[in-house]
């Protein structure tokens, strides 16, 4: 298999379920909020590549957050 090319400053969003505890978004030193609301917090950042994205989304579910929408942002 071939290795896939990740460019540089990919960012991306993360729609998380819920007005989350400083706990939580703690476990996320490299994303920052970007949105608040009763409903859902957005976290975005930018993402070194496919194992990173793995990891933040296997960190997101060992806290039991529930990602509503991850999207790839434009540069």
């Amino acid at each position: 298999m071939g290795q896939t090319i990740w460019p540089d400053n990919v960012r991306y969003a993360f729609l998380i379920s819920g007005t989350q505890p400083a706990r939580i978004l703690g476990a996320f030193p490299e994303l920052e909020i970007s949105d608040v609301s009763a409903e859902c917090t957005t976290l975005s950042g930018l993402v070194s590549g496919p194992t990173e994205l793995r990891g933040l989304l296997a960190r997101f579910d060992a806290l039991d957050v529930t990602v509503i929408e991850m999207r790839r942002l434009p540069h």
